[in-house]
């Protein structure tokens, strides 16, 4: 039997898996603004993904420093002192 569904001669099982490489920008007057228009997007993806783990830092230093507690309680004390 052999690899890619028992099928013996005339099996496409080698070329499964591969497609033609298709470029998002075409070759053409825009190609420059569409390797921009890319670029850029890429940036802001990545400093999206930056800004989270930054947050997500921030956010586990609070708790584990034990910061996290301490600011919850001037909180209250704040809350606590405009009822009055």
């Amino acid at each position: 039997m052999a690899y890619g569904g028992g099928r013996a001669s005339g099996s496409r099982a080698g070329d499964q898996g591969f497609r033609e490489i298709v470029p998002r920008c075409q070759p053409g007057p825009d190609f420059e603004a569409c390797r921009r228009d890319l670029l850029i997007g890429g940036a802001g993806l990545i400093l999206w993904v930056v800004a989270t783990f930054a947050v997500a830092g921030v956010a586990c230093w609070f708790v584990l420093s034990g910061r996290w507690s301490l600011m919850l309680i001037e909180l209250e004390q704040k809350i606590r002192s405009l009822r009055r």
